[in-house]
């Protein structure tokens, strides 16, 4: 082997390396901001009433959460930038949360009558 050709080939490794890596990493984000939608959908499903109104409330609200979630995944694969993924699925997550909590307020009309121990909103 020539020298042009071995510095080629190692140049080759290396990148093709460092794009494997980059890859391990965006799929880390993805697969942790996947565990971060399960959390939720366990949190909105227990924390609104088991009535239909409420549930199908829960449901468009994890519906949205996906849609924006969807959206930060698109940017981390465009930009392979995992602290701004974080960012975007953290700032999310803070919106769903808060919606929640006003939607946990509405279904849940007498607070007098238990502890208030249930609402999201103490635990945020």
């Amino acid at each position: 082997m020539s020298g042009a050709v071995l510095i080629t080939f190692c140049v080759l490794v290396v990148l093709t390396g460092q794009s494997v890596g980059q890859n391990v990493a965006v799929q880390q984000s993805i697969d942790w901001a996947n565990e971060q939608f399960k959390i939720a959908q366990v949190v909105a499903q227990g924390k609104l009433p088991n009535v239909a109104e409420a549930q199908n409330d829960a449901k468009d609200q994890l519906d949205t959460l996906k849609l924006a979630l969807s959206h930060c995944e698109a940017e981390l694969k465009s930009t392979q930038n995992v602290d701004l993924h974080k960012t975007c699925v953290k700032a999310v997550f803070a919106g769903f949360y808060t919606a929640l909590d006003r939607l946990a307020a509405e279904h849940w009309p007498i607070y007098g009558a238990t502890s208030g121990a249930s609402r999201i909103g103490f635990f945020c």
